[in-house]
């Protein structure tokens, strides 16, 4: 259980009720199923803490400083989101969104999974610094942005590609962002993502109820023709996943309200993900991350850089008990 995880005087943080409803060990998402109907077999998900003693003094840290010294900034793509669906296949992102409606044609299509198939290996590569790493991800997003464009995305190929899409969020994805609410803890999704499908995501699923003041969303955002609705570009700071730091957060409502806050809890699940926070200095960061791919081989860089690393498309439930935790809102959280 979580108390076995998380020893010494901070252990005492950890309620009985949220220890029986958590098993760090061989938790699994209420959404997973052992088999599907197609035979997909998912392994039950795990929470891996790196080092116990190091997350107890860093959370007992945070939860003395308590919720108005806290900020959660979140990825969006594959850490709200899962990275697989209940039959296995590997779920959309934002501009998976675009590129799989088919409002684009075939050529699209194929255009954009070309580029998908060149630089996604090199994304998740163990074997190349992020230095490396990094032009070739300037390539993709220019590329896959210039095709949206050059193949006519208008306006109302957002709100119909992302009702047409099967996407989901991470089971304890509302009682997360609720919780948060309730404690005004200030809220990023930074994603290298598109603003305009994740606004869009969000109406779909929550709808207006879904934006509290303390939520705030930055990532890259279209620019339309007013007239023709026909995408005209995106706004000057790309967005990829290897450059998402307070570079491009400064001089927003978002910095404004997070700049003096001590404590972030960082959710992630790449690489550049643990780079939100860069630039934020003097805080304590507890970083969250799931893996979602090539688990073995990439286990020992995430352990080095998250200190808890999910795996096996598991539930937000162990943020949201962090957050409770730290927040002192409950003696207990649900069930997952």
């Amino acid at each position: 259980m979580l108390r076995s995880l998380v020893r010494g005087p901070a252990a005492s943080l950890f309620p009985a009720a949220a220890m029986a409803s958590y098993y760090a060990t061989s938790h699994g998402n209420a959404t997973t199923r052992n088999e599907s109907s197609v035979g997909f077999v998912r392994q039950p998900a795990r929470a891996i803490i790196a080092n116990p003693d190091a997350f107890a003094a860093k959370l007992g840290r945070m939860a003395a400083d308590g919720p108005s010294q806290l900020l959660v900034i979140a990825d969006f793509d594959y850490t709200l989101t899962p990275y697989h669906t209940p039959t296995g296949e590997h779920a959309h992102s934002c501009h998976g969104i675009i590129s799989g409606s088919g409002f684009l044609g075939h050529e699209f299509q194929a255009k954009a999974n070309a580029l998908f198939q060149q630089f996604y290996p090199i994304e998740i590569s163990p074997l190349l610094t992020q230095d490396e790493k990094e032009p070739h991800m300037v390539q993709w997003w220019e590329r896959s942005h210039k095709i949206m464009v050059d193949y006519g995305l208008h306006a109302h190929h957002i709100k119909d590609a992302v009702a047409n899409a099967d996407i989901t969020f991470r089971d304890g994805f509302q009682p997360l962002f609720a919780s948060l609410a309730k404690a005004n803890v200030p809220t990023l999704i930074f994603s290298a993502g598109l603003a305009d499908v994740i606004q869009a995501v969000m109406n779909k699923n929550w709808g207006a109820s879904f934006w509290t003041p303390n939520v705030h969303v930055i990532s890259n955002v279209m620019e339309f023709d007013p007239t023709t609705g026909r995408l005209l570009g995106f706004q000057e700071k790309l967005i990829h996943c290897h450059n998402k730091n307070t570079a491009v957060v400064r001089d927003t409502p978002f910095w404004n309200e997070c700049h003096s806050r001590r404590n972030v809890v960082l959710l992630g699940d790449s690489v550049g993900d643990v780079n939100m926070t860069q630039g934020l200095d003097g805080k304590e960061v507890l970083r969250i991350g799931f893996l979602n791919a090539h688990i073995e081989e990439r286990m020992a860089e995430y352990l080095t850089l998250y200190d808890v690393v999910i795996v096996n498309d598991g539930t937000l439930h162990f943020a949201h008990l962090v957050v409770d935790l730290i927040s002192r809102q409950s003696d207990d959280v649900a069930a997952p």
